[in-house]
């Protein structure tokens, strides 16, 4: 009975966040074609790259920007752009830096507030563990949007000085995935890293 119960809760919760959040994702593209946006982006890159130089004259190997689970649970909606040297986490050069996306963790919270409001009227009694999991199965679809507005702006912070001064392996790419976890290399638009 637990089970079902639970599988429904989860099932109507990721039907009703596809809806939701197939709207907000056209407000998130409008809201990062504005040039503001994009520079802004683009500068907390920069600060990243140009801490790497100001602290070490070792050759960056990748960047990560990353994501933590707590960071859902303690309502942060930050991100960890970490810079490594070619031993990636156990190289003892790292430079790092949190990041809150403008506008993204205001709409996630605020969808989260809709779909909360309504699984408590459809399934009574709902526990905050199922909350929470809730909170991380939404979530996803945020980090997906991330992900994709990352992609998009790689040639643009690839074109940044702070970028082209920054020493660099040959093989320097960018991933985006779980902190520490499982990620996935970003490729421009064009096809290269």
């Amino acid at each position: 009975m637990e089970m079902v119960y639970r599988e429904k809760l989860m099932a109507d919760a990721w039907k009703w966040g596809a809806e939701l959040f197939a709207s907000r994702i056209r407000l998130l593209e409008k809201e990062y074609a504005k040039t503001e946006r994009r520079k802004e982006m683009v500068d907390v890159f920069a600060t990243l790259f140009r801490q790497w130089s100001k602290q070490t004259e070792a050759e960056a190997a990748s960047v990560g920007v990353c994501y933590l689970y707590s960071d859902i649970q303690m309502r942060t909606g930050e991100l960890r752009l970490t810079l490594y040297g070619k031993e990636l986490y156990m190289d003892e050069n790292q430079e790092e830096l949190t990041w809150n996306p403008s506008c993204f963790f205001q709409m996630y919270e605020e969808d989260m507030d809709l779909i909360i409001e309504r699984l408590e009227k459809e399934h009574p009694r709902i526990h905050q563990y199922e909350k929470d999991a809730v909170r991380y199965q939404y979530a996803e679809y945020y980090y997906a949007a991330i992900e994709a507005l990352c992609r998009d702006m790689l040639d643009e912070i690839k074109n940044c000085e702070e970028y082209r001064l920054l020493k660099r392996t040959d093989d320097f790419f960018f991933f985006f995935g779980r902190w520490r976890g499982e990620a996935e290399r970003l490729e421009s638009g064009y096809g290269y890293v």
